[in-house]
């Protein structure tokens, strides 16, 4: 089931303005994000160099400028990951609205053109380092008419559950590859 928050889920003024200006309908329920991993281990790891280089580092132009930078990205990714976390994807009755940090998309459920799984999957030389899944949501925009391709990745609570709750409004069936854990 896809996870559903209470008051605190409700959207935004802008994502309810921005909604309300598309004729999406009613809110529905909210489907957080979460952070990846990978930022969040690549962020521990800068952390720990970081920290050995203010006790042990060299005194010089190169160390501080090491510990400055590092600490700059752990602050950006921080600050990215923090406006990332308090958006979400927003289900109206008329379609959804995704928003993260000051950016909102808003697509209606009549523009959902397709609904495709894939997978990725990464190696090191031939040896398998993992796998990465995602739903691209191909759409056409109303007012260009070009289409546009929107992709729903494992950041989103329960993203299968998602895209079949977005298949089954939409009317368009999820094709490709459904189940990430089958080759």
């Amino acid at each position: 089931m896809v996870r559903v928050n209470g008051p605190a889920g409700r959207p935004a003024p802008r994502v309810r303005d921005r909604a309300a200006r598309e004729n999406l309908g009613a809110f529905e329920r909210r489907v957080e994000r979460r952070p990846g991993i990978g930022g969040a281990l690549g962020c521990l790891v800068i952390i720990v160099v970081v920290l050995n280089f203010l006790v042990n580092g060299p005194e010089n132009l190169w160390g501080r400028g090491v510990v400055a930078v590092g600490l700059l990205i752990v602050a950006t990714w921080g600050y990215v990951w923090f406006h990332r976390v308090r958006g979400g994807l927003y289900l109206f009755s008329g379609g959804f609205a995704d928003a993260a940090g000051r950016r909102v998309i808003v697509v209606a459920w009549s523009e959902i053109r397709s609904i495709e799984g894939e997978k990725t999957q990464f190696a090191v030389g031939s040896l398998p380092a993992g796998s990465a899944f995602a739903y691209e949501i191909g759409m056409i925009a109303p007012r260009t008419g070009h289409k546009i391709v929107w992709r729903l990745n494992t950041t989103y609570t329960d993203v299968h559950q998602l895209a079949r709750e977005i298949s089954r409004r939409s009317g368009v069936p999820v094709t490709g590859i459904t189940d990430p854990y089958r080759l």
